[in-house]
């Protein structure tokens, strides 16, 4: 364990699933929390660069004027991550993982020149005196995959275990252990280290409410499972995506390949011409997926927003829940929060829902991060209380 920036203390470490993948776990510790707060990233991206501020000044330096080396800014960066690994592609789809518990005990913030602490939603939460806690989904990051393969899980539920055994590691006190495993489980115990909220965004957001819903039944003698539950831009909606009926079609097909050959992917890659320069330094990010999506996950992606919308009578009736969404998402649509707000949870008596302007869908990095922690720092004073 490492400190960094006063006394926050940075550590890396890992756990094995259900599947025996190497799930990459990160913590930046405050001494006397009054909590703690795990961050549930989205598809595609990694715990560092939702949660994790990029290093503009190093952007800078390194792609300045000019066309850049791209390739060789990736294999320094990589071979001071993997000394022994640094022949490792992290966006080939393909690529053999290396021995990733090269990293564990590390500070996040020292095995890449990309990221900073200052001004990450981390150290936001960080300031109000919270540990934070989170980690890569299995194939995302630096956590293993099926098959080797990035970007790929064999259905969303899977994820949701995952982040379901990492919570009761934490709240075990276990982060730092690297032998859990879920036969060590006690989903039903109270916690050891005090409160535990639950923060999700886009598919990392339909994954916290599922989590919510799944894990409802530990709910007992005096103890929540979590105390509470931070949702933004939750993926709960994507019907803009088959909104037309060639659109319907496609997707039709594309139900019928994930059969067949689950593993093979779209003809359409992310975009080359990133539209913001928030896409542009995560397309630049070698941990970043940018390549094609599988059949198969896309028709993850559809089933998991059809899997919540049919279990929201499961969802804790006094769980404290604040979700956050943009009008104008045009990632992850607003309609399927109204949808929760004003219909499923309409009763729900503990449930804020905060409506932005605007069409922010990446809400927690750095460049939004100040305009949603007025209403985090006052929704989390209210659960103190």
């Amino acid at each position: 364990m490492e400190e960094k920036s006063g006394k926050v203390q940075f550590s890396m470490c890992h756990f094995r699933n259900k599947q025996n993948m190497l799930i990459r776990t990160y913590s930046a510790t405050v001494p006397n929390a009054k909590g703690n707060i795990v961050l549930v990233h989205g598809n595609c991206c990694h715990f560092r660069a939702e949660f994790a501020a990029y290093n503009i000044k190093w952007y800078m330096q390194q792609y300045g004027i000019g066309t850049p080396n791209v390739k060789d800014v990736v294999r320094q960066e990589k071979k001071a991550v993997y000394p022994r690994s640094h022949h490792f592609q992290y966006n080939d789809p393909d690529a053999k993982f290396p021995d990733a518990t090269l990293l564990d005990g590390k500070n996040m913030f020292d095995i890449s020149p990309r990221f900073v602490y200052e001004g990450s939603f981390i150290e936001k939460l960080n300031k109000l005196g919270y540990n934070v806690y989170g980690l890569d989904h299995q194939s995302h990051g630096l956590s293993e995959g099926l098959k080797g393969r990035r970007n790929f899980f064999g259905t969303i539920e899977d994820l949701v275990d995952d982040v379901i055994q990492f919570i009761d590691i934490v709240k075990r006190g276990k982060f730092d252990n690297t032998k859990q495993t879920p036969r060590d489980s006690t989903l039903d115990a109270p916690s050891t280290v005090g409160k535990v909220i639950l923060c999700g965004i886009s598919m990392g957001g339909n994954i916290v409410l599922r989590v919510a819903q799944k894990t409802s039944a530990y709910n007992k003698d005096g103890h929540m499972f979590i105390d509470g539950l931070i949702a933004f831009a939750p993926m709960t909606d994507l019907s803009d995506y088959t909104s037309t009926l060639c659109m319907r079609m496609l997707f039709g097909f594309s139900r019928v390949v994930a059969l067949i050959k689950p593993s093979a992917t779209l003809g359409v890659k992310s975009d080359d011409m990133p539209r913001t320069f928030n896409k542009f330094l995560r397309v630049q990010d070698p941990h970043y997926y940018v390549g094609p999506q599988c059949y198969r996950v896309i028709v993850n992606l559809f089933n998991a927003t059809n899997v919540l919308r049919k279990n929201h009578d499961k969802f804790p009736a006094n769980l404290q829940t604040l979700i956050m969404h943009a009008t104008d998402d045009d990632v992850c649509n607003i309609r399927g929060t109204y949808d929760i707000v004003n219909n499923h949870l309409k009763k729900h008596k503990y449930l804020q829902f905060v409506e932005m302007e605007g069409n922010a869908h990446c809400m927690t990095s750095s460049i939004y991060v100040d305009s949603v922690m007025p209403y985090v720092e006052k929704w989390l004073q209210k659960l103190e209380a």
